[in-house]
């Protein structure tokens, strides 16, 4: 007599492998570099927030880095002054901001009330091929920014050292930029003889900006986007917010032939 053999059942036979849920690389908690400023450390850091640069521009960034502590003595230039926050809320803020743009960015760029670069000279770092004009009318910072543009040996990037107005910037542009500036109502009207039709005007702001959208009447031009994110790793909040250039319309003369 044949013994048939028992076969036991395993509930776990038929069971789907558990979903993999993906989470992204900037999302995952890793610990944050730390030690002394070095070029290594700041692309390290960068990389960290999520605005990772190649060693290239890293090393410019670094020579910028160099040139802005050596040369802010009376807090002119900059008032933060450790390391991680001056990467964090100078570096990779423009250098975020700069991911989000950089497909509508055209040159010729204006970078409205610039100060000590920011964020003109990381977006030059980052497109070299963009020309960039740095409109800073304090005396002190135009001679730290001619200073920067020849020791990292910047091409295609200029400073207008006045005070921009409707009047004295008159310079054709299809893109503006500007970074704690003045509100965007008062922007505006400085730019509106310089900016083109179909120009794109980039204002990098705080969460804040939602109040000002809400009382914001604009006249000529258009709300074209706004973006809102933070700098990961961070309780940094930061908003995008775009404005058009709205092509003028064409006057039908009525008079008689």
């Amino acid at each position: 007599m044949k013994t048939q053999r028992k076969i036991k059942s395993n509930r776990y036979t038929n069971k789907k492998r558990p979903f993999k849920q993906y989470i992204p690389n900037h999302l995952v908690k890793s610990k944050k570099p730390g030690g002394r400023p070095s070029q290594e450390l700041l692309v390290s850091l960068l990389r960290y927030y999520n605005a990772p640069v190649t060693m290239a521009q890293g090393e410019l960034i670094w020579k910028y880095h160099r040139l802005l502590i050596s040369h802010n003595q009376d807090n002119d230039l900059t008032r933060l002054h450790a390391f991680d926050s001056i990467v964090q809320r100078h570096y990779a803020d423009c250098i975020l901001v700069y991911n989000r743009i950089k497909k509508g960015i055209q040159s010729p760029l204006l970078d409205l009330g610039t100060g000590a670069g920011f964020p003109g000279i990381l977006l030059k770092i980052m497109s070299p091929s963009l020309t960039i004009i740095l409109a800073e009318p304090r005396p002190r910072r135009v001679e730290f920014l001619r200073l920067v543009i020849q020791k990292l040996n910047l091409e295609r990037i200029s400073i207008f050292d006045h005070r921009v107005t409707s009047k004295s910037f008159t310079l054709p542009i299809v893109s503006c930029i500007t970074r704690a500036f003045a509100s965007i109502e008062k922007t505006l009207p400085r730019i509106e003889n310089a900016i083109q039709p179909g120009g794109l005007i980039y204002f990098m702001k705080g969460p804040a900006v939602k109040e000002e959208l809400n009382l914001l009447t604009l006249s000529g031009f258009t709300l074209e986007r706004q973006e809102y994110f933070s700098i990961p790793h961070t309780t940094q909040k930061r908003a995008v917010i775009v404005i058009k250039k709205i092509k003028p319309k064409l006057r039908i003369s009525s008079g008689n032939n």
